[in-house]
């Protein structure tokens, strides 16, 4: 720590000051500065070293940047973590391609997991992705209840879009085939009506995993920290929860009440838990509601996104058990979404609605251009998630209407080589975001974590250069600029969140949440991008522990 003379008589006195490195603000002009001083957790000055000190007293603590590059903490527009702390945290069967690299881990997990499980227990994990580890047998009711003959078993597809429950569980669950479908969802029956054991979209999906979404009695603040420190160390200072239940939140207000969380956290809650949600003006800097989520279709990964073209015949297909020809469809009429849409918003909530196909997106913003039209004095900010098959005239009619979309880079790199092989040469307009730049769009990137590891930089590495980690090269034509792709993961994320008069810049009066990388994401070869490294991240002025120092 540095001391340094107190400043002069009435000017504020800085906590800290960070100064020797790079300063990228993303402010309107994208200016860059020398030093940025801190005081009481937001931004006091931004500037040269010179005038940062000026505001520097005997007690300010002084941050060397050494040379590194300090941002705006990034902002995951899309993710969900009270779900991650379960489906990917302590204790978790976690089941994902990146964790399990083949089939004989998948099974050896799973008997592990039965194996050590109380006779009156239930076992649910959670990853399954045939498509990844595409030597794994179909999942099936019949398969679980081979590996699990007593005890009840439910295993989640890693898209989150379907789940599987063997005998035990789906006779604990009482679902027969007279059991009446959630809205927006199905249970999936055999041609004699009877379930097969799989639920697909939520609410069924989360059914069929039986208490899977349940955390011990004191545990769960340690679970979301848990969580949230994943987010911190790729460096995310403030996340969305794109999929909230209501029954969560006293004890989510609890843990964040504490301010020590080391990511700031907005909710959308699940369309359908509640009729009626309460509506009040919320200035919480850790915690709030904004909005509300839709699944309008599905999953590309699982057959069920309405779209005008077809799946191409492949491996590929046969691994997910479609057939050449097929289409997917919605999980709601036009009727049944603008009902929802007309719900909510007439409540004052923004919606973000999960989209894919090309045929789910018209219907999507007909429902929305007919609804902010009935409302045409509020600012909703409509969102549409994911798109991967939105076309570039889908983008630019979303822009005229003023809604906002996040995309999902993520599914390029990992999946790159499976989208042309499920769709031919539509796989390279998958999420064109540089379409939406080139419209001016406000958008963002998101890594749905933990469909996809929090990977910030790789989703602008991604968005830049529409390269897959095998090489394969998306659609060039639709990626976007360095400088778009950070304001996509910081200022524009945030502007979607209803928080960008608090974060996603530094400019004084903001929190101060910064993120400090081992390089200038302006200054090196954008194939770099995912490679570069997070030094620290800080919240609110204060370090968060245990994020790589270099």
């Amino acid at each position: 720590m540095t001391h340094h003379a107190p400043p002069a008589s009435g000017t504020p006195t800085a906590d800290t000051v960070f100064l020797g490195g790079t300063v990228l603000t993303v402010d309107d002009d994208f200016s860059t500065a020398e030093a940025v001083a801190v005081a009481d957790g937001r931004i006091l000055r931004v500037g040269t070293r010179e005038d940062v000190l000026a505001l520097a007293g005997p007690h300010t603590e002084t941050v060397d940047l050494e040379g590194a590059a300090l941002l705006p903490g990034f902002v995951e527009a899309h993710g969900h973590p009270t779900a991650e702390m379960v489906l990917a945290g302590p204790g978790a069967v976690d089941l994902r391609a990146a964790v399990c690299p083949s089939a004989q881990a998948v099974l050896e997990r799973l008997r592990a997991a039965v194996a050590a499980a109380p006779e009156d227990g239930w076992v649910t994990a959670s990853g399954w992705d045939p498509l990844l580890n595409d030597d794994l047998p179909p999942l099936s009711r019949a398969l679980l209840t081979e590996l699990s003959p007593r005890i009840p078993l439910s295993v989640m597809h890693y898209s989150g879009h379907a789940a599987w429950a063997n005998d035990a569980a789906m006779a604990r669950l009482d679902i027969t085939r007279d059991t009446p479908d959630p809205a927006g969802s199905l249970y999936v029956r055999d041609a004699d009506g009877e379930p097969t054991g799989e639920g697909r979209e939520y609410p069924a999906a989360g059914v069929i995993m039986g208490p899977g979404g349940q955390v011990p009695e004191g545990a769960f603040g340690a679970r979301l920290q848990a969580a949230l420190e994943v987010s911190a160390a790729a460096g995310v200072t403030m996340t969305g929860d794109l999929a909230f239940s209501p029954r969560a939140e006293s004890v989510v207000r609890e843990y964040f009440a504490q301010g020590t969380a080391p990511v700031r956290m907005r909710t959308y809650e699940i369309s359908g838990a509640r009729e009626t949600i309460p509506h009040h003006e919320e200035n919480d800097p850790f915690f709030r509601p904004v909005g509300v989520k839709i699944w309008s279709d599905g999953s590309p990964w699982i057959g069920n996104i309405a779209t005008s073209f077809a799946y191409h015949a492949g491996h590929a297909t046969d691994v997910i058990g479609v057939t050449e020809g097929h289409r997917g469809c919605a999980n709601y009429t036009g009727e049944q979404l603008l009902e929802l849409c007309r719900r909510y918003m007439g409540q004052g909530w923004q919606i973000a609605c999960h989209v894919h196909g090309d045929v789910a997106v018209d219907s999507v913003l007909d429902v929305y251009e007919t609804v902010q039209g009935e409302n045409p004095s509020t600012e909703f900010r409509l969102r549409m998630e994911h798109c991967g098959s939105i076309t570039p005239e889908q983008v630019r009619r979303a822009a005229g209407l003023g809604v906002t979309i996040s995309f999902f880079p993520a599914h390029i790199y990992y999946y790159g080589e499976v989208l042309r092989e499920f769709f031919g040469e539509r796989a390279d307009a998958w999420v064109p975001a540089g379409a939406a730049e080139s419209c001016g769009m406000r958008f963002s990137l998101h890594n749905d974590p933990p469909v996809t590891p929090e990977s910030p930089l790789l989703n602008m590495q991604t968005a830049v250069d529409r390269t897959s980690r095998g090489g394969t090269v998306l659609g060039a034509q639709y990626g976007v600029s360095v400088r778009e792709a950070i304001r996509a993961q910081t200022i524009h994320a945030a502007w979607q969140l209803h928080s960008e008069h608090e974060t996603g810049s530094i400019e004084p009066g903001k929190l101060a949440d910064f993120v400090l990388l081992s390089d200038d994401p302006t200054a090196v070869d954008p194939s770099a991008l995912g490679s570069i490294r997070v030094l620290g991240t800080w919240i609110g002025g204060r370090r968060v522990p245990g994020v790589a120092t270099g």
